[in-house]
Parts: C-alpha cells; sequence; structure tokens
C-alpha cells in the first residue's frame, strides 16, 4: 500500500486522518513531539517542526503526500511563538519535502476567509496574535514552492459522538473553490471525521495545485473528486 506522512498527528484532525489512512491499509508516519503509539500502520516518528534537521529525517523517502495539521493550542501565546509554529514550522516542512526525489503532495489544512475579514477572525486574533497573516502568508508560501499541493480550508471544527465515541461516519462535505470564499463564522461547521474524509480524498484525487472551502453540508456543489 502507499505511504503517507502526518505531521501534526498527536490529536484532534491529524489523529483522525492517521486513524483513517491505518484503517485502509495504507502506512502512515505519525509525526509529532508526542505521536501516537504504533501499530500495524501506524509508525509513530517523534520530530519537532521547528527543529528542520529532525523535521527533514522524519519525511525522508518516498511518499505520497505530506498532510500539514499542526495548529497550536495555547489562547493567548506570543505572537512570535504562533509564528514560530504556524509559519516558521511549516516552511521547515516544505523544505524537508523538496530534499525528496519524488515531490509528494502537500495537503495543507487552512482556515476558511483568510482573506476576509469577519468577527470571528476578529476574535481568533484576540486569542492568538498574528493567527491570520500566518494562515495567508502560509498559504501563499506552499503555492510558490513548486511542490504539488492542495489547501483546504475549514470553518469552526466540531466532534461526531456516539455514546460518548467519536466515530467516523460518511463524508457529508460540500466543497466549494475558493473562488467563492466563504467568510469565516461560527455558524458553518464540519465534523473532523468528515474533514479527514475530504482531506484524504484531495490527496488522492483533487486537482494539483487546487484550493477549496469545506464545510459540512447535505447541500451541494460536491466536486466530483469527492463522490
Amino acid at each position: 500500500m502507499k505511504e503517507y506522512a502526518v505531521v501534526g498527528a498527536s490529536s484532534g484532525t491529524g489523529l483522525a486522518i492517521t486513524h483513517l489512512l491505518a484503517s485502509q491499509g495504507h502506512t502512515v508516519r505519525a509525526i509529532a513531539r508526542k505521536p501516537p503509539a504504533a501499530t500495524e500502520f501506524i509508525k509513530p516518528v517523534i520530530a519537532d517542526i521547528g527543529k528542520p534537521e529532525t523535521i527533514a529525517a522524519a519525511l525522508a523517502g518516498e511518499l505520497e503526500a505530506v498532510f500539514f495539521t499542526v495548529d497550536i493550542h495555547k489562547a493567548f501565546a506570543s505572537r512570535q511563538l504562533i509564528r514560530s509554529v504556524m509559519f516558521d514550522g511549516f516552511v521547515n516542512v516544505l523544505g524537508a519535502a523538496k530534499q525528496n526525489t519524488r515531490l509528494p503532495r502537500i495537503i495543507l489544512l487552512s482556515v476558511m476567509g483568510p482573506g476576509k475579514s469577519s468577527l470571528t477572525w476578529h476574535l481568533l486574533n484576540l486569542a492568538k496574535r498574528g493567527m491570520q497573516k500566518n494562515i495567508v502568508d502560509r498559504e501563499q508560501v506552499l503555492m510558490e514552492s513548486g511542490l504539488p499541493y492542495m489547501i483546504l480550508r475549514a470553518p469552526r471544527l466540531v466532534d461526531v459522538l456516539e455514546n460518548g465515541i467519536e466515530t467516523t461516519r460518511p463524508a457529508t462535505a460540500a466543497m466549494l473553490s475558493a473562488h467563492a470564499n466563504h467568510r469565516l463564522d461560527m455558524k458553518r461547521t464540519i465534523a473532523r471525521p468528515d474533514l479527514a474524509i475530504a482531506m484524504l480524498a484531495a490527496a488522492t484525487s483533487a486537482p494539483t495545485d487546487s484550493v477549496w472551502d469545506v464545510y459540512g453540508s447535505d447541500a451541494g456543489p460536491v466536486p466530483a473528486w469527492l463522490k
């Protein structure tokens, strides 16, 4: 089976993608400072995106795609720390990916409406200073990297629970091209299991060098590569 890497695999969407890949029999390098435990298909890799040498070793060799899902969870962290995690760390990942003979596809988890102001963005920038600029800069550096990429811009993320247990269910994500450029608000959401499914579909089937807004809905339009 194919081999993938998930940077930021310890929790949230990164962990959901890791489990989804493993459930389909793919080998997945689960990269984080505290990665999940090893299984038949999950290879835990300890690495720090702030240290280029460790991330270069983690991404060495042939990979189908690299998923970048890293976020900073500490509220009111310094502007410098947020920049180092959200932007500088991503630049280190791109540098490591470029060292491979066969360039992997980069699947970037981004945030909806980075070029539009909104109350939600204002609140996020208060909690995570400079976040919106980091999201914009991160997308731009990927587009200029020369690496094949797909960017998925997500709204507010939620968990799907059945009897208190997170569960994966068929994706109901309506996908719209970035030309629609939805404004970020608290009303649109997507469940992390759905987002994981959409990101894996993007890695395998979406047009190269494309950007998508993704949110949970039973109403269209849904692109052919997600169906």
